[in-house]
């Protein structure tokens, strides 16, 4: 029972990274990038929509129905035929809060339309988002027992791209990887990795249309041991032996706070974590002439200063603290701790083991 409930664990937390990272990509998808105060109620709307599957069921099944509604205060002293008629309701309203909200976060804005337009809007991108976690909610905890059975390692990378650089994003990163010695070779996603991503570019039309590519990056090493990388618009995951993933996953997280992908969720860990991009900006125009200068290191320790003050949840937090100490780095003309290249290690099995310095 033990091994068990450690088991499930591992899964739990692998799984959470994941759909963190979907849920604050398909808010900044569908609705921009919100305020604070609008987060939790866009992320509210995006939850309801992937768990609208959820009240289908109930009103095919009233028994599962009955179930999740035993978990609600006082449940016993509703008569059966009102939980039905709530369940028909919540699953008829969601879409159209679905269509409303992402109509009126929408970057042209869908004013001239009518309500009844605005609100069927929302049927086939909750339709989109609900088929594409479910998936996910399948998909993650399965290929999550297959990697343990295999003994691999998995590393979810946060990562939120847009269409048009996620193909730059995914080259800077794979030819990071290469350079350092992995050999991965472009080959054609399994199912898995790109059902998700094309239902949404198929269902969710123009809502998802700025975030989800036409084709996903996926890289696999011809070696049985070889190390697996698939790109999706959210994140970055990489599968393989320990030692390999470990390492990989290292490389990508440096590499990648020099390209436009954001590796933060929350809305004003993002906003910071564009400055940071900013100075960067700076640096490229000039290398040489960034370096040292007073005026690009007061603009760091503004940053810093912020970054202390800043209320956001732990990860996010040292995302931006790391980030601030490379672009530190990167200004005062030394090169980045990971950047020297290093010749492949063949056999994991004949060589120590090193400090699992990536692991979260």
């Amino acid at each position: 029972m033990a091994i068990l409930q450690a088991l499930l664990s591992l899964i739990s937390r692998s799984a959470s990274k994941v759909l963190n990272a979907i849920f604050g990509w398909a808010v900044r998808a569908l609705f921009g990038q919100p305020s604070p105060k609008e987060q939790t109620f866009l992320t509210g709307v995006v939850a309801a929509a992937a768990a609208w599957p959820v009240l289908l069921l109930g009103i095919a099944f009233p028994k599962l129905a009955a179930l999740v509604i035993a978990f609600v205060p006082f449940h016993n002293r509703v008569p059966p035929w009102a939980i039905r008629v709530g369940w028909i309701v919540l699953a008829a309203i969601v879409p159209i809060v679905v269509g409303l909200a992402v109509a009126t976060k929408a970057p042209e804005g869908r004013g001239g339309q009518s309500f009844w337009r605005r609100a069927l809007g929302g049927w086939p991108i909750t339709i989109a988002l609900a088929a594409a976690f479910l998936i996910m909610f399948v998909s993650v905890p399965l290929l999550k027992l297959a990697s343990i059975a295999r003994r691999r390692r998995d590393e979810q990378v946060p990562l939120i791209t847009t269409a048009r650089e996620y193909h730059d994003v995914a080259d800077e990163i794979i030819g990071t990887l290469n350079r350092h010695g992995f050999e991965l070779q472009r080959r054609e996603p399994s199912w898995w990795v790109s059902a998700p991503t094309q239902i949404l570019r198929k269902l969710g039309g123009d809502a998802f249309a700025a975030y989800v590519p036409e084709s996903l990056e996926y890289y696999h090493e011809p070696s049985k041991q070889g190390l697996e990388a698939a790109l999706y618009p959210s994140c970055l995951l990489l599968r393989g032996a320990e030692f390999a993933a470990v390492r990989a996953h290292g490389l990508a997280i440096e590499i990648a706070t020099h390209t436009p992908a954001l590796q933060t969720a929350d809305a004003q860990a993002q906003a910071l974590e564009k400055r940071i991009r900013s100075l960067w900006d700076l640096y490229d125009r000039d290398p040489g002439a960034g370096e040292g200068t007073e005026a690009m290191h007061d603009a760091v320790a503004r940053l810093c200063d912020e970054l202390n003050r800043l209320k956001v949840p732990y990860d996010d937090w040292q995302i931006l603290y790391r980030q601030l100490l490379q672009v530190d780095r990167a200004i005062r003309g030394e090169a980045q701790l990971l950047a020297r290249e290093l010749p492949r290690v063949e056999d994991e099995s004949s060589s120590p083991s090193p400090p699992d310095l990536f692991a979260s």
